[in-house]
């Protein structure tokens, strides 16, 4: 059973016809709302997809129904997804960090308002009327914004719902009930298994036929028939609450609607595990949240704390080396500082690598550099093992550095070269220590972005970098930073989350990623074919403390 990273929301499938009232058939007797343009490549995937093994097993049912506020009613607004993703999912994780209990979850005050979030909405983002929305443009407002309750906020008088009709003491309590992301994940029974049976809600595009219209049993929908009632882009959002193995002939999830207790089983709907998977859950969109109530920062760990190892590593210049043979041959000049008062031994076998990774999917990853402390050579050695392995050996004591330990240096100089293969949006990063074989003090500077805060722009191992208002220009790195003290316990390098892109995975994701590959082998395997992505590491892998080329 998967152990989650923190109290993920699996928000709640969102199964959304057309998001809009649908003004072709005024008859219906209910709203739907997803607009079905979301582009569920774009969010980044849950790093726990990557631990869900074929043979995995999970409980044979699990429900958490009873995390979820009483059945809504959207009525014939288009405001499935502001339902799915705010009064069910925001709710239901909120509610599971705080413990609410069956009444607690039927109060209004720990409700969370679908006006609140549809009236929030750029009105560019939604139909008129109150019509339509999609996933991701809702999570964002959560995620940015926050979400007001439906004390404040309750589902009457919905106007036109657009931004001119917020009001300020909305906004002003929505600043406190956020979510710290969102993530995609895979569209398969294991994986929304695994979710549901560790408290995790989840939120699912879908595309209804005329029979989920006037479902009305505790039967299990297994198929659709005609589309002549809703027409053919009836698009909803729906939430995931459950699953029964035992329930029909495949199993089944069980399904959370908008449309008031009278529909369905008492607003609830079982779906067959296979018509669900390959028909039913429209266009990959499936998402999980993690919830964070905003409010105050909270204060940074204690720098000052001792009897600790506290380890930085800083870059100052990343560059290509124009290298026609191998174009995609960099050079980075960096350090790792010691900034607590113990000694960082080299008997521990701590290392440093420099991380690709996809900026949507962790699981596409691989190694730029792999420096490993190993104390079985000569202090202040290094040899290259035949994975391209930098083996060193330097004791960096407290308020010294690697590159003073090994060569009386202000900086370490590599060759690297990223994988031909690499094409896509990527972020690299500098990792010290990643499988936390020394206790530090403070690990949340134990990373250094080169890229900074935004992903680089990959085609055939060549990077170029797009920043917002910027035109795209060449991507390398010359960091004009002190790494004094002060800055190496926290600076803008530490992380990928800004006010710009608040969704990438955080470093805590990073680390925890690559824990779970550790524990799969899969750490060891892509660290076994370090060489092969590219040979000429063999001959280049070596620490320099003087620039090894002229092109910087």
């Amino acid at each position: 059973m998967i152990k989650l990273f923190t109290p993920v929301l699996l928000l709640m499938l969102l199964m959304v016809g057309g998001c809009k009232k649908n003004p072709n058939k005024t008859d219906l007797p209910y709203g739907f709302g997803w607009n079905g343009t979301d582009d569920p490549t774009k969010v980044p995937q849950s790093i726990n997809s990557i631990n869900f093994a074929a043979g995995a097993t999970y409980p044979a049912s699990a429900s958490i129904v009873s995390k979820f506020p009483p059945i809504g009613n959207q009525g014939q607004y288009g405001t499935c997804v502001a339902w799915a993703v705010g009064y069910g999912v925001k709710t239901a994780i909120h509610g599971m960090d705080k413990g609410f209990n069956a009444t607690q979850l039927a109060s209004s005050a720990n409700q969370f308002s679908p006006k609140d979030l549809f009236t929030a909405l750029p009105d560019s983002k939604k139909g008129a009327d109150c019509n339509g929305a999609d996933f991701t443009d809702a999570l964002d407002i959560i995620l940015n914004r926050g979400i007001a309750t439906m004390q404040t906020v309750p589902y009457t008088g919905l106007g036109s719902c657009t931004q001119s009709t917020l009001q300020s003491s909305w906004t002003t309590e929505a600043n406190n009930y956020k979510i710290k992301n969102y993530r995609r994940i895979n569209l398969t029974v294991n994986e929304i298994k695994s979710y549901i049976s560790t408290n995790v809600p989840i939120v699912c595009g879908a595309k209804l036929a005329d029979n989920f219209m006037q479902w009305n049993s505790d039967d299990v929908l297994s198929s659709n028939t005609s589309f002549d009632q809703v027409g053919q882009h009836a698009y909803h959002a729906l939430a995931i609450a459950g699953y029964d193995d035992a329930k029909g002939p495949n199993g089944a999830f069980e399904i959370i609607n908008s449309w008031g207790e009278n529909w369905g089983n008492a607003g609830r709907i079982w779906v067959d595990y296979n018509f669900f998977i390959n028909t039913f859950c429209f266009g990959g969109n499936v998402f999980i949240a993690t919830n964070s109530d905003g409010g105050p920062t909270p204060p940074a760990p204690d720098p000052v704390s001792n009897g600790y190892v506290d380890l930085a590593p800083w870059a100052f210049t990343d560059v290509n080396t124009y290298n026609l043979s191998y174009p995609t041959e960099r050079y980075i000049e960096f350090n790792v500082y010691n900034i607590g008062d113990q000694t960082a031994s080299s008997s521990t076998g701590w290392a440093l690598y420099y991380l690709y990774y996809n900026a949507y999917n962790s699981d596409d990853y691989g190694f730029l550099i792999v420096d490993a402390a190993d104390n079985s050579i000569s202090p202040g050695t290094q040899y290259t093992d035949g994975n391209g392995v930098v083996h060193f050996n330097a004791n960096i004591g407290a308020g010294d550095d690697l590159a003073n330990t090994m060569f009386s240096s202000s900086f370490i100089s590599q060759y690297y070269y990223v994988p031909n293969n690499v094409s896509g949006y990527y972020y690299l990063v500098l990792i010290a220590d990643p499988l936390n074989v020394i206790t530090e003090n403070d690990e949340t500077n134990n990373l250094f972005y080169t890229t900074n805060q935004y992903p680089i722009t990959f085609m055939n191992g060549v990077g170029k970098r797009e920043m917002p208002a910027k035109p795209i220009s060449e991507f390398r790195l010359k960091n004009s930073m002190q790494p004094v003290a002060a800055n190496l316990r926290i600076h803008p390098f530490v992380t990928a989350v800004n006010q710009t892109n608040p969704n990438a995975y955080s470093p805590d994701e990073i680390k925890d990623m690559i824990k779970i590959e550790k524990k799969t082998g899969r750490w060891q395997s892509k660290l076994n074919s370090f060489i092969s992505m590219h040979p000429q590491n063999a001959l280049t892998s070596k620490m320099k403390s003087k620039p090894i080329s002229d092109n910087k």
